[in-house]
């Protein structure tokens, strides 16, 4: 995108010589900081005489800056914001336990804001429908209320470079959550053609130097706030910040694509925590899930990293998903409720959570959890007369999930460990793509079986009897073939071959003990 490149080019500038130095805490650095000043009048003011005199741009000093909840920020017609390319810029709500807002209208077009620290205050979008691209750019947030960035009726915004963290007095506390209950870094309600990319979601600030060698150079400048905000402000900031419900909800949207990111809930590997989905896609279409890491969504109900539902037409490609998967669930949470054409292609699935935190057996014997899943609720629980759906091999075969392709994908686990396999839940066989190219990479669910390296295909809960893994798990029976088709055609030309990210290499996780491994690793071969 032509507008958030320009934007970048001079900030970087700036940046590339003074990130990698030694960062230092003076008096001269930190006085500024000391107190917060009032700043929702002279921030509106601000803003309002820059509309008026058509200055596009109000640039913002270093320091410490109140928003007052009550009194939300107007960004008008014709204004972007930027904050400080030196010490960081922060606007902080004045009441802690409320959110404060900058809010952004229709009438605004081909606006920008760059290099804020946002405390408790969140970017609301409101029906920003301009042919101009719009861009939030190169921020950090610290909690956010319901979405650090809530987008609703609007098209081309491009967020792009920011931090999103959230701290355990923010966390969600239920841990089934509906609508209002639940919490995000973006939420997009009826957006169309907007990118998210490179950003972090979550983050354990014990391993921010771990980080930095591995991201983009868009994440430079909040990484550098944050670090100086962290060492040397003294604002006590908790080292867990990764209590985000999701990285990303998004709700009856078009043409959306997640690109790039680091999703870094990574707690539930230790302990377990109220959570949602990382990327949670409901009612939408043409959606471009690739090249992510995601790490610490498990895979349960209210977890599991993606998952789409009601969706038509995503493609979910060279992910790295750490104790994570893809789910693709028919339901009635919008007003279609087919899943079709779903492409998983080229992800790596790695598996090594601690058992101790995983959900509960009963939870997890069925298709609902496994790397890779679909399932009809709607059909499960006879269009919605009883509850909770069929569990077993009598349940009604879906009539709402067409043409779904799951194809090339790696899945491993840690020693000790059965690997994940694919659940088709009740898609009906004849719209089921799945090639002989899904491999494992560790020890297989079978060893010595034939074709032992093939990931085995579950289907309507129907397991092999009295038969087991080594590690006590059960074996699907084989209901259904893999395709020896070739699928490449499945696959977007533009999203073919695409790499995984070396994000993967910043983790490692299981109470740091077990490290991430390549996406690069081979299809197992026995010895």
């Amino acid at each position: 995108m032509k507008f958030s490149s320009i934007i970048y080019s001079t900030a970087l500038l700036v940046l590339s010589a003074s990130v990698q130095a030694k960062l230092e805490c003076s008096l001269e650095q930190t006085k500024m900081y000391e107190s917060a000043l009032d700043y929702s009048s002279t921030l509106q003011d601000m803003i309002d005489e820059a509309s008026r005199l058509d200055k596009p741009v109000v640039y913002l000093d270093s320091g410490l800056f109140e928003i007052d909840p009550e009194k939300p920020i107007v960004l008008k017609r014709g204004v972007s914001l930027k904050g400080s390319l030196n010490e960081p810029t922060i606007l902080t709500a004045k009441n802690k336990n409320s959110t404060a807002s900058i809010e952004v209208y229709h009438e605004n077009q081909a606006w920008a804001i760059q290099n804020i620290v946002f405390e408790n205050v969140n970017i609301v979008v409101e029906e920003n429908k301009n042919e101009d691209e719009t861009a939030i750019l190169g921020n950090l947030f610290f909690n956010g209320g319901r979405g650090s960035v809530i987008a609703q009726y609007g098209q081309r915004l491009y967020i792009d470079g920011n931090i999103f963290l959230r701290d355990h007095l923010h966390q969600a506390e239920k841990m089934i959550p509906s609508y209002n209950d639940t919490n995000t870094g973006v939420l997009f309600q009826t957006q169309k053609n907007s990118v998210v990319t490179n950003n972090i979601f979550g983050m354990d600030l014990r391993k921010m130097d771990v980080l930095e060698p591995v991201v983009d150079a868009q994440l430079k400048k909040p990484l550098q706030d944050l670090k100086f905000i962290h060492e040397c402000l003294g604002r006590g900031l908790a080292d867990e910040q990764g209590y985000l419900s999701s990285g990303l909800q998004m709700y009856f949207s078009k043409d959306i694509t997640i690109k790039e990111n680091i999703m870094n809930a990574t707690f539930p590997d230790t302990r377990n925590i109220a959570q949602d989905h990382g990327i949670s896609v409901v009612g939408s279409n043409q959606t471009y899930i690739y090249q992510n890491f995601i790490a610490g969504w498990k895979i349960a109900d209210m977890g599991g990293a993606i998952r789409l539902t009601s969706a038509v037409d995503g493609y979910i490609m060279s992910n790295y998903f750490a104790n994570a998967g893809v789910m693709m669930y028919a339901a009635v949470h919008a007003d279609f409720m087919q899943v079709s054409n779903m492409v998983v292609h080229n992800n790596f699935l790695y598996r090594f959570l601690n058992p101790k935190v995983t959900a509960a057996e009963k939870e997890v014997s069925g298709w609902l959890y496994e790397g890779i899943t679909f399932f009809d609720f709607y059909t499960a629980r006879l269009n919605y007369t009883i509850r909770p759906p069929i569990w077993n091999a009598s349940v009604p075969i879906s009539p709402w999930g067409w043409h779904i392709v799951v194809s090339d994908n790696k899945f491993g686990a840690s020693e000790g460990l059965d690997p994940n396999f694919i659940s088709l839940g009740n898609l009906d066989p004849n719209e089921a793509l799945v090639d002989r190219k899904n491999c494992y990479v560790t020890e297989p669910l079978i060893p010595g079986s034939e074709h032992e390296q093939r990931i085995p295909l579950l289907w309507r809960q129907n397991y092999q009897k009295g038969v087991y893994t080594k590690h006590g798990g059960r074996i699907p029976h084989k209901m259904m073939e893999h395709t020896g088709d070739d699928l490449a055609d499945q696959i977007p030309a533009h999203l073919r071959n695409l790499k995984i990210p070396d994000y993967w290499k910043a983790f490692t996780l299981k109470n740091d003990t077990i490290p991430m491994i390549s996406p690069d690793t081979p299809c197992y071969s026995r010895k």
